[in-house]
């Protein structure tokens, strides 16, 4: 039967973990090309086929090896496809490898010679078949009964023998031709004409010299070479998940792009704390309400602000963020993975991580499982950010509910907002309008009397945002209201990383301050500027 790939690095896992404990021998082959160490249980078939050069069993498993007329990998590797189109014809069922979905499975021994294998399965028994080489020797290899992941196991296993060194042949002394004369090879005399001089008497030195110190590789040439290493075409390996093979050269520009985001993230970080803030504590009328100054709290799941007036008057608003945090951590599970991956094939490609294949494939397997929870994850917070009909709560100083704002149905042009003030019983409306370049609000009565409109005031910060999230506060939204009576007025951000902003307008007589207060907490609530690059 088949067997999920949770269920293989398991039995793996366990089987490397208890091999120690129960190991029998190693059993080799007739012809002594290899061995094979296998765990307790496994005895050698007494009646072996002819043509077997190691036969084993163990209960109803059996492994058989047999030599192959084959002396090249081009013939073994038609052989085991052969094989393949064989088990396809007579409807039994392949199995793939569980990370790139390879039929025909291929690994090599410490010699370099290759190994090409295949599973399947009927409804009664599992199989694993594959022919390899050793020295110039081609075998075929059977294996039956033995589950996906025994196979892959027992078949790393198989180890060619190492061939000794050749020993110089000595004569025997015992042997008379050892002194026979008459054997040694003929030598021909020939006459030197070269006179021979005696060679000069050379003084000996003053002092001894130093010896010369070996050379040594210098730190540059060294640093040379592993930079030399890293010079890879492509962060891919053919053991990744097929569908972040299917992305090629957009594998790589999209690892790039969280690199170049992550950099510049760290460097607005370092910049911010040496740009000059805004001053918070502005000239006011103290006998007006404005300017309200607004503050989020943070360490909770709900999202909070406090508004306090001119006047000490204090609000507090409630609403749920769901759709923010389904958003956040689905982008950073499917961020982490890619990079994981990313890391691990630079390591697989440039040989700087001398990890085993097996170690490549466990972490491509955990982050082919992590990219799909991050992607369901991050389309749940999508779908509640569109279809969810957000509620936000303004409480006073005692607890007691101030206003609600209730969103009223979605358009594809504009979203609309009813704002109910729980002591007069009036009521505003607000339009956001969607998808814009700068975010635009309206402001209206019940009637329909127009209050003011609220435009984002800068369009380069409002693209960069898009593109870079609000990089520690640097980019946050800025307001300009224009309001009746010709009034204007702006909800200045503070730019920092914690949210902090202040509304004020020139003219307090022609807008209500507790109707400006709801529409600007609504606003920044519902256009909470991000971390993370995002299209409002």
């Amino acid at each position: 039967m088949a067997h999920s790939p949770l269920l293989k690095t398991a039995l793996l896992l366990f089987a490397f973990a208890a091999a120690p404990l129960g190991w029998a021998g190693v059993f080799t082959s007739q012809d002594g090309a290899f061995t094979l160490d296998m765990p307790a249980g496994w005895t050698q078939v007494k009646n072996a086929p002819k043509d077997s050069v190691l036969s084993l069993q163990k209960g109803s498993s059996r492994i058989d090896v047999k030599s192959v007329a084959c002396t090249t990998e081009t013939c073994i590797e038609k052989k085991i496809t052969a094989d393949l189109a064989d088990v396809k014809s007579k409807k039994m069922q392949v199995v793939g490898n569980s990370y790139t979905g390879e039929e025909v499975k291929r690994i090599e021994f410490s010699t370099g010679d290759p190994f090409f294998y295949i599973s399947f399965f009927t409804p009664k028994n599992d199989f694993g078949a594959g022919y390899f080489l050793i020295d110039g020797k081609a075998y075929s290899i059977l294996a039956k009964d033995l589950t996906y992941a025994e196979t892959d196991l027992i078949f790393s296993f198989i180890s060619p023998v190492e061939k000794s060194a050749p020993v110089a042949l000595e004569m025997n002394l015992n042997d008379p031709r050892a002194y026979d004369i008459a054997a040694l090879p003929a030598v021909h005399e020939e006459t030197l004409d070269v006179t021979i001089e005696a060679p000069a008497v050379q003084e000996p030195p003053a002092a001894a010299a130093e010896p010369e110190k070996p050379a040594q590789t210098s730190a540059p040439s060294a640093l040379k070479k592993k930079l030399a290493r890293l010079k890879v075409r492509t962060l891919l390996s053919k053991n990744m998940p097929p569908y972040v093979r299917q992305l090629g050269r957009g594998f790589d520009v999209l690892v790039g792009l969280m690199f170049l985001f992550a950099v510049l993230l760290g460097a607005a970080g370092c910049v911010r704390p040496f740009l000059r803030r805004r001053p918070e504590n502005l000239p006011a009328n103290p006998n007006s309400l404005y300017p309200i100054k607004f503050v989020r709290l943070y360490g909770t799941p709900s999202l909070i602000f406090r508004a306090k007036d001119n006047q000490g008057n204090v609000l507090v608003s409630l609403s749920s963020r769901w759709d923010s945090l389904f958003l956040f951590s689905g982008l950073l599970l499917i961020a982490l993975a890619f990079i994981v991956m990313a890391a691990a094939g630079l390591g697989e490609n440039s040989g700087l991580l001398p990890l085993s294949a097996f170690a490549y494939n466990t972490i491509y397997s955990a982050c082919s499982l992590v990219i799909p929870l991050g992607a369901v994850i991050f389309f749940c917070g999508i779908v509640w950010s569109q279809l969810v009909l957000r509620e936000i709560t303004l409480f006073d100083r005692k607890g007691k509910k101030a206003a609600i704002i209730l969103q009223k149905g979605f358009g594809l042009t504009h979203e609309r907002y009813e704002i109910y003030f729980a002591r007069s019983k009036d009521v505003l409306v607000a339009t956001r309008k969607r998808f814009s370049l700068r975010r635009s609000w309206q402001l209206f009565t019940r009637e329909g009397n127009a209050l003011a409109s609220l435009t984002e005031r800068s369009a380069w910060r409002a693209v960069a945002r898009k593109a870079c999230g609000h990089l520690w506060g640097l980019l946050r939204a800025d307001y300009d209201i224009d309001g009746q009576m010709d009034s204007k007025g702006v909800i200045d951000n503070a730019h920092t990383a914690f949210d902090r902003f202040v509304c004020n307008i020139d003219k307090p007589q022609a807008l209500n301050a507790r109707d400006l207060l709801a529409a600007a907490l609504l606003i920044n609530i519902r256009d909470k500027d991000k971390w993370y690059p995002w299209f409002n």
